[in-house]
């Protein structure tokens, strides 16, 4: 298994990254004219074993291999290291879930140029960080032999977007999840046309019915799927169409460092604290912003009507400042399926998916959108 998920990264690498150069590295550490960079590589059979990070200082700043490493840690929780033989020798690396430590095999150490011109080299008890340089850690130095660096994924700091940022929330439910789009592109100014959505829901939610969610309640986002793959997605004025090579690349976490890439929609399933992204190209979903999310009614009659909860599995409650004389549920296909003057609807028979609500009253006629779980 350990060998086809290797070829699995290496074709992935090979395709998207065989030209990856110091403009892709995103984390950098440290201030200053001059920048070196690192590369941990966890060869633990992963398609995104290996990360580097930027080190920036100063000439004439003297920086050693394990300041460089401890420069890292300290800008990054999710990143440890550890060392012996009075600090020359390096013991462990770890980020998010990959670790490894020096039983039962060692870290090789390596430098170069670039990531295609890697030589063993003794960095950690020799000498100080050269601009432009390249340092490697390569897990694995006996078994079989040591195995210079892949080309790596460039790291995300886990600290640069977090869920306290979301301003406006979309759904009802005691947990929280954010859904972050990310179209592949930059904007004029380079920032990466990256935007998300922050979701409420009770007990878990699956990645279509987060989807789903956000498309009831947002007139510029839409999508369709098929296999449980997403062929098109688009927000305001930004699209993308699955074709060829293009296609939607889906992943889970808790924070931008630590995405994981999944198979397809039926693989993901979210609670609290849970995010799901969706990237448009080789990238994975990078720092966001807050998506303008216009309702599909309007803010009058948002404020005259709460529907809750939404997802919902049992009961669907609706609030309202008027009277209410009727309310239908129709299928998306326009098949009316139950009627009623409850405010409080048992759902429980009706499928999984998106429902129509329309709900008449004394003084209007609105339509809203809710999602069966």
């Amino acid at each position: 298994m350990k060998k086809a998920s290797s070829f699995l990264f290496t074709f992935i690498v090979a395709l998207y990254m065989s030209q990856f150069t110091a403009n892709d590295v995103k984390f950098f550490v440290g201030t200053g004219s001059e920048t070196a960079y690192f590369v941990a590589d966890f060869k633990d059979g992963t398609d995104d074993r290996s990360y580097v990070w930027g080190v920036k200082f100063n000439p004439g700043q003297n920086i050693t291999g394990p300041q460089m490493l401890q420069m890292i840690k300290t800008a990054e929780p999710a990143f440890d290291y550890g060392t012996s033989f009075g600090g020359g020798f390096l013991d462990k690396v770890q980020f998010n879930d990959h670790s490894a430590q020096s039983v039962p095999d060692y870290w090789s150490l390596w430098a170069g140029d670039n990531t295609n011109g890697w030589s063993m080299a003794g960095w950690m008890n020799s000498g100080t960080i050269s601009n432009g340089e390249w340092y490697g850690a390569s897990y694995g130095f006996s078994n079989p032999t040591a195995e210079a660096p892949a080309p790596p994924i460039p790291a995300y700091n886990s600290l640069w977007y977090n869920s306290s940022q979301i301003i406006n929330w979309i759904g009802t439910g005691t947990n929280k999840s954010l859904v972050v789009v990310d179209f592949g592109t930059d904007n004029p100014n380079g920032n990466a046309n990256s935007f998300v959505f922050g979701i409420q829901y009770n007990g878990t939610i699956t990645a279509e019915q987060a989807l789903q969610l956000i498309d009831a309640q947002s007139s510029t986002f839409n999508y369709t799927s098929a296999a449980n793959q997403v062929s098109s997605l688009s927000l305001n004025s930004f699209s993308g169409t699955a074709s060829g090579t293009n296609t939607w690349k889906l992943y889970k976490g808790t924070n931008l460092s630590n995405w994981k890439t999944n198979a397809n929609l039926s693989t993901i399933t979210l609670t609290n604290n849970d995010w799901f992204g969706l990237s448009f190209g080789a990238r994975r979903p990078f720092t966001p912003t807050e998506a303008n999310v216009t309702l599909s009614v309007s803010d009058a009659v948002k404020q005259s009507f709460k529907i809750y909860p939404n997802p919902a599995s049992d009961f669907l409650i609706i609030e309202a400042q008027d009277n209410i004389k009727d309310i239908n549920i129709y299928s998306v296909s326009g098949q009316k399926l139950m009627n009623t003057q409850n405010k409080k609807i048992n759902i429980q028979s009706l499928k999984s998916g998106v429902y129509l609500v329309e709900i008449k009253t004394d003084k209007s006629t609105t339509t809203h959108k809710i999602i069966k779980k």
